[in-house]
């Protein structure tokens, strides 16, 4: 049987479809190993990551009055605009089209998006390169152009390759450390003009059917459902976390839910299934050290942007210390 990658051209999307797609990514059925979704946001929203809390976004003047909503993959939250071109490459397993394992999902998938920019979105008459330099983001002209991230189960090897490029609107619309203090910028901005998104939509497509050696297999939306009546889920019912910590990725937290339940989140890019048994063992009133060790450190599990697993730990046990009464 012949290699092939599943192509969804999914055009101009609603951000509410953007995000249901990139929530279902993990648990609905795949027909090919790898299978790609390339779309267009038609409309503004602020999509919260898979373990994110926080309050709807206020308005701003570059996208007026967004929406929340949540996606599947982890890290910060992430702005689009109209125009802003969505890549979503679901995997039966981090090596489904190129040669990978749960360490290396960024690093090895956002090739193809690096070759893509770099062909279709350098200014005229200049080569610029795309470059990717660890973290979370791509840089282009010394700029941030696109967020890059995933999400992961360990027990299944499910993988989400995720990122946003922006087109004409930032990816972010605040200053974040692992910048190292360069500005967020849009391919209109850095080519000095006008920028087609479904042009560079489909340079992206070719860039993954040429990196995998694969032929296209077209599919149907209906091949791919996205959590169209899931709620959004902005995480605005949530308390603020109980602890925080700052990492290499943003910030690492912890804290109980609106419901009570112990949770650990932020900005971390974690294989879901790894964090939940966390939480449920720090619920359960096991060693915080230990727990963390045996879950997160666990072989299979894919963690990104922690520089050590002793910042999970100690937020988790200030999250858990008790606080004195208020005179």
């Amino acid at each position: 049987m012949a290699h092939v990658l599943g192509v969804i051209r999914a055009g101009w999307r609603g951000a509410d479809e953007i995000a249901g797609h990139s929530r279902a990514a993990l648990d609905r059925a795949l027909v090919h190993p790898g299978e790609l979704w390339v779309a267009v946001s038609r409309d503004p929203a602020v999509l919260l990551g898979a373990f994110q809390r926080g309050p709807q976004p206020p308005p701003s003047p570059v996208i007026g009055d967004p929406h929340a909503a949540r996606r599947g993959s982890g890290g910060p939250s992430v702005t689009l605009g109209q125009g802003t071109v969505h890549v979503a490459l679901a995997l039966a397993h981090p090596g489904a089209i190129v040669s990978s394992d749960e360490r290396r999902i960024v690093n090895r998938y956002v090739r193809p998006l690096l070759q893509a920019l770099t062909r279709s979105a350098s200014p005229a008459g200049a080569r610029a390169q795309a470059h990717f330099f660890g973290g979370d983001w791509v840089d282009l002209l010394h700029r941030p152009v696109a967020w890059v991230g995933f999400a992961h189960d360990a027990s299944s090897r499910r993988t989400l390759f995720e990122a946003f490029v922006a087109v004409r609107t930032p990816f972010t619309l605040a200053p974040r450390a692992v910048f190292r203090g360069k500005l967020p910028a849009t391919l209109e901005e850095l080519a000095g003009g006008p920028v087609d998104p479904t042009r560079i939509a489909d340079a992206i497509v070719e860039a993954y059917l040429a990196a995998s050696g694969a032929a296209e297999a077209t599919m149907a939306d209906g091949a791919a459902p996205f959590a169209q009546n899931e709620p959004p889920d902005d995480g605005g019912l949530d308390p603020p976390w109980a602890a925080t910590f700052e990492e290499a990725i943003g910030i690492v937290a912890a804290g109980p839910d609106a419901r009570g339940t112990f949770r650990v989140g932020g900005d971390l890019l974690v294989s879901r299934d790894a964090l939940a048994s966390l939480e449920r063992r720090i619920a359960a009133g096991d060693d915080p050290g230990l727990a963390v060790d045996e879950t997160l450190g666990a072989p299979g599990v894919a963690l990104d942007g922690v520089r050590t697993l002793r910042s999970v730990r100690d937020v988790i046990e200030r999250a858990l210390a008790p606080r004195s009464a208020p005179p």
